[in-house]
């Protein structure tokens, strides 16, 4: 089924709609959750969160893409709901996220906003500028906190391998934000 159809289905109130979006993005969805929240009864918890979300959502909003959308919601839900389960804990383990904290903040004044705005400005015009492989390699680790062994396995390269490529990457990134006054 195609997004516009389901998008209608949502905007008529139809429930069956959130079948077709769990038939159609829910392997997507659940990954998403998964990578972030590395607990299956958590991730399922974010993902059944995200469609009402979705539901509550659609209308007002009319997403261009249900799946980015649903992925975004998803994805702000997990990273939520990661950190009110590590809030005061110390955690050793780092994620895909803890990578980019040193030069990626989120605010909550107007200003903070802004910056916010320019930052992802920034980072598309960045990712533009990588090469195909680079860019996904980016994305896959860093929006759908893919593990360093899947991202390895993927790409048939050693972790240690794909730890110098993805930190290479970062210090591309820390550059172009450094240049452009981000930072």
């Amino acid at each position: 089924m195609q997004d516009n159809e389901i998008i209608s289905m949502l905007e008529d109130r139809d429930e069956s709609a959130i079948a077709q979006l769990v038939l159609s993005y829910g392997r997507l969805l659940r990954s998403i959750a998964e990578n972030i929240l590395r607990s299956s009864e958590d991730a399922e918890e974010c993902v059944n969160d995200a469609l009402l979300k979705v539901w509550n959502t659609v209308p007002p909003v009319k997403p261009q893409s249900l799946c980015s959308y649903a992925a975004m919601v998803t994805r702000g839900l997990a990273i939520n709901r990661y950190n009110s389960h590590h809030a005061d804990k110390r955690v050793h383990n780092t994620t895909p996220l803890d990578e980019l904290a040193d030069f990626l903040t989120t605010g909550e004044t107007p200003e903070d906003s802004i910056e916010a705005q320019a930052l992802a400005e920034a980072i598309n015009a960045f990712l533009a500028k990588l090469d195909a492989d680079s860019r996904i390699l980016f994305i896959r680790r860093y929006w759908y906190c893919d593990s360093m062994a899947s991202l390895a396995s993927r790409l048939n390269i050693s972790e240690n391998n794909l730890n110098v490529r993805l930190y290479r990457i970062r210090r591309k990134l820390k550059q172009h934000l450094e240049r452009s006054h981000l930072l």
